[in-house]
């Protein structure tokens, strides 16, 4: 049988994935070209289920549009809650925090800001 791709969630996926990123890589006030490559090669590979124009537009403006950790956990919450399994929402937590555990590592330096964005981020969505 075959399974119906849900476009609206994967956009949904392609964005937050999109603001995590942007928000950690300049949690620590740089933004290194390194993990902006990573970020772009990811989503690039992310949006080859369908073209996502807002994630391009955030892109370019990610030096002067920052995110907040509030909105990155409250878009988060909101596509964890469209999944019932709980071992469906650890899957998106784990996947979301090895990716934010690669981005904030892109740039070769783990900086404090970043370790404690990370701790901030798991505690704010176990709350």
């Amino acid at each position: 049988m075959e399974q119906k791709i849900n476009t609206q969630a994967i956009e949904l996926v392609v964005k937050l994935v999109a603001k995590t990123g942007l928000y950690f890589s300049c949690v620590d006030g740089e933004y290194a070209d390194s993990e902006r490559q990573f970020i772009e090669n990811y989503l690039a590979q992310l949006s080859k289920v369908g073209p996502v124009d807002e994630v391009q537009d955030m892109l370019r403006k990610a030096l002067y549009n920052r995110f907040t950790l509030e909105e990155v956990v409250a878009d988060t919450k909101a596509l964890l809650a469209q999944f019932d399994r709980p071992l469906d929402r650890q899957s998106i937590i784990m996947s979301l925090f090895q990716f934010i555990d690669k981005v904030v590592k892109a740039d070769g330096v783990e900086r404090g800001e970043e370790k404690s964005a990370i701790i901030a981020w798991a505690k704010a969505l176990a709350e």
